[in-house]
């Protein structure tokens, strides 16, 4: 019976944001250190090729383009929406608009009977 290395177990993000506030910093601040972190731990395991691997890390440097690429986008996305403010006026507006026309609409269409009326009493003499 072979048996197996057990790895390590990786810690959770939300362990290592509270090691970090264990330490006196902030849950913004402990937050921001766990992404430095991950970044460079990233940075190291797609900078460390060596001959084999090359073709894998060239691989996976592209991938990790093509996501930055995806995450640049979503956000430019999520930067475009309307805010909370943004909306309420925007309903506003639209309700105001809403109003105006239907309080218009009545008029025009008694306009136009009135205009059939006078066509139509005209024909008849």
């Amino acid at each position: 019976m072979i048996q197996k290395k057990k790895l390590p177990q990786i810690p959770t993000p939300a362990e290592l944001v509270s090691h970090y506030e264990s330490q006196g910093m902030k849950k913004n601040e402990a937050s921001m250190k766990v992404i430095e972190d991950l970044q460079n731990v990233l940075v190291r395991v797609v900078s460390s090729g060596r001959g084999k691997k090359d073709k894998f890390m060239v691989e996976s440097s592209r991938k990790l383009e093509t996501v930055h690429t995806r995450l640049a986008i979503l956000e430019m996305k999520l930067d475009s929406k309307p805010g909370y403010g943004e909306s309420l006026a925007i309903g506003v507006a639209a309700g105001t608009l809403v109003k105006g026309i239907g309080s218009v609409v009545p008029h025009v269409f008694g306009a136009i009977g009135q205009m059939w009326n006078a066509v139509k009493s005209s024909t008849k003499a």
